[in-house]
C-alpha cells in the first residue's frame, strides 16, 4: 500500500494465553474487593500507530469468532486516518478490514475482576460490523492452574456512526478452558452453566480472581474502524487515543557548509517514525531562505527511500536549508534543523581595456616651384608662372569603437521538482529573477497504511 507505512499485527500466539494460567500467582481474596465509590484516577496515553505501552494493560488481540483459538489465517493491515467524522479521542483512528471469521480489538489483561469497571472501545463502521467480546475469570479453586472460565458475547456496531463497546457490562456464556490443552476441560459439569456478567462470576464462584477481556470486531469482514480504548481497574482509569505516527525529519551535516557561486551542494536528510524506524514511501519537502531575507520556500520535494533523502543545491548566494515534512492523516509533522551554505566570491567581472591605439601624426608634402618662364622670342620679359598646386594634408584614422565594460552574466538557476512546485533559484543580481516559488507544494498523501518499519504491535492473548 501507498503513504509511506505499513504495519501487520500478527495473530495473537498461544503462548500469550499461557501467560495467564502460569501467571495465576495472584493472592487469593478472603473478602470480594470492591471500587464502588472510589474514584479512578483518570488519565489518556496518546498510542503512537501501534506503539502502545509495554506491559499488559492493553495491546491488540486476535481471535476467532466462534471459538477463541478457531483463527481464519491472515495477517491484518492497521490502517490510520483521520475520523470518520469526529474521532472520540483526538484527530484520528485505527482502522482494519478483515476477511471475515476473525475478530481485532483491544486486550487488557487484569489482576483483579472484581476490580474492573470498565473495559471495551468505541467504534464506527459505514456499512455497520459483528464482534464478539471474550473475557475470562480465573476462581479461586482453579490458581495456579490453567483451567479458565471463557465468557462469549456477541456485539453490533451499527451502520455510520460511533459506537461504545463495553464488557464490564454484558452478560457472557461461560465454558471453562483448559489453557494448556487449549480445549474446554474433560471434567467439567455436566450441567449448563448460568449465564452471567464478570461480577456474577466473582459472586458465584466465592472469589476474585486474575482475567482478560478481549473486544474484537469485524467478524462479518466489514471495515471498521476504533478509537479511545479503556480500561478501568484497581482504581486506575485509562483512556488510550489512537493516533498518528510520530516523525523526526534530520538534516544531516552537508560535505561542505562553503562553495562558489553556482557549484553543486548534496544535502541529505533523514526521516524516523517514534520508534526510530526508518520510513519510506513517503517525500520531504526542502525548504530554503537566502540569507538576510524572511521567510521559507520550496527548493524541491524529494522522496524517502529507507529513511534518507538526498536532494543537490546550487545557490549563488548564502542561503539556509531545512527538511520538513507535512503533516497527513497517517503520521505528524516536523522539521529539521537548518544549515547554511555560504558562497565564496567569485572572480571579478565588467573589467575594462586600460589602453587604445594611439594617433598617427598627419604631415603634409614641402611646396615646390613648378615652372619659370621662358623667352618667347621678344625683348621683354614674361611673368613667372605661380605654382600650380599646393599639397593636401592626409589625417589619419584613429579608433571608431572602444569597448566600455568587459562581458558581464548572471545566472537565475530554477529547480522545478517532478511533481511538485517550481522554485526559483533567487540567486542573480538581476531585478528580473523572483525567488518566490511559482507554485506551492500541498503535502496531500493520504497514506492508507502505517509503516512497515514501525513500532511492532505486540498482539498475543487467549491464544
Amino acid at each position: 500500500m501507498r503513504a509511506g507505512i505499513q504495519q501487520s499485527v500478527a495473530a495473537i500466539s498461544a503462548a500469550a494465553c499461557v501467560v495467564l494460567a502460569s501467571g495465576a500467582a495472584v493472592p487469593a481474596q478472603a473478602v470480594v474487593p470492591t471500587t464502588r465509590g472510589v474514584v479512578a484516577e483518570q488519565s489518556t496515553v496518546v498510542v503512537r500507530g501501534l506503539a502502545f505501552p509495554a506491559g499488559r494493560a492493553m495491546r491488540l488481540g486476535l481471535v476467532g469468532c466462534e471459538s477463541v483459538y478457531d483463527r481464519v489465517a491472515e495477517t491484518p493491515q492497521a490502517m490510520i486516518g483521520t475520523g470518520p467524522a469526529t474521532a472520540p479521542a483526538g484527530e484520528r483512528s485505527l482502522r482494519y478490514d478483515l476477511v471475515g471469521g476473525n475478530a481485532l480489538g483491544p486486550l487488557s489483561y487484569v489482576s483483579s475482576v472484581a476490580q474492573t469497571r470498565s473495559a471495551g472501545l468505541t467504534a464506527y463502521a459505514a456499512e455497520g460490523t459483528t464482534g464478539v467480546v471474550w473475557a475470562g475469570y480465573q476462581e479461586p479453586a482453579d490458581r495456579h492452574t490453567g483451567r479458565v472460565w471463557f465468557g462469549r458475547a456477541e456485539v453490533v456496531v451499527p451502520a455510520g456512526r460511533w459506537t461504545r463497546i463495553e464488557a464490564v457490562d454484558l452478560t457472557y456464556s461461560w465454558t471453562k478452558w483448559d489453557m494448556y490443552e487449549q480445549a474446554p476441560v474433560a471434567d467439567a459439569p455436566s450441567e449448563a452453566v448460568p449465564d452471567g456478567t464478570l461480577a456474577d462470576m466473582v459472586v458465584r464462584h466465592r472469589g476474585d480472581g486474575a482475567g482478560f477481556v478481549m473486544s474484537g470486531l469485524g467478524c462479518d469482514g466489514n471495515e471498521f474502524a476504533m478509537d479511545a480504548l479503556r480500561l478501568e481497574t484497581a482504581g486506575t482509569a485509562t483512556t488510550y487515543d489512537l493516533e498518528g505516527l510520530a516523525t523526526t525529519a534530520s538534516m544531516l551535516a552537508p560535505p561542505a557548509n562553503r562553495a562558489a557561486a553556482g557549484q553543486p551542494v548534496e544535502l541529505r536528510g533523514a526521516l524516523v517514525d517514534s520508534t526510530g524506524a526508518a520510513m519510506s514511501g513517503v517525500t520531504m519537502i526542502l525548504e530554503k531562505r537566502v540569507v538576510g531575507t524572511t521567510g521559507w520556500t520550496v527548493d524541491q520535494v524529494v522522496e524517502v527511500d529507507g529513511g534518507a533523502a538526498v536532494a543537490e543545491v546550487a545557490p549563488e548566494k548564502a542561503t539556509s536549508y531545512r527538511w520538513r515534512f507535512a503533516e497527513r492523516p497517517m503520521a505528524e509533522g516536523s522539521v529539521s534543523r537548518a544549515v547554511t551554505v555560504e558562497v565564496a566570491p567569485g572572480p571579478g567581472a565588467g573589467d575594462e581595456p586600460t589602453e587604445g591605439p594611439s594617433e598617427g601624426p598627419s604631415a603634409g608634402p614641402a611646396d615646390e616651384p613648378s615652372s619659370s618662364a621662358g623667352p618667347s622670342g621678344s625683348a621683354a620679359p614674361s611673368a613667372s608662372a605661380a605654382p600650380g598646386a599646393s599639397a593636401g594634408q592626409s589625417q589619419s584614422a584613429g579608433p571608431s569603437t572602444s569597448p566600455s565594460q568587459g562581458a558581464s552574466g548572471s545566472t537565475s538557476p530554477s529547480t522545478s521538482p517532478s511533481g511538485s512546485a517550481s522554485a526559483g533559484a533567487g540567486a542573480s543580481t538581476s531585478a528580473e529573477v523572483d525567488p518566490t516559488p511559482s507554485e506551492s507544494v500541498t503535502a496531500s498523501e493520504t497514506p492508507t497504511t502505517s509503516p512497515s518499519a514501525s513500532a511492532t504491535a505486540t498482539s498475543t492473548d487467549p491464544s
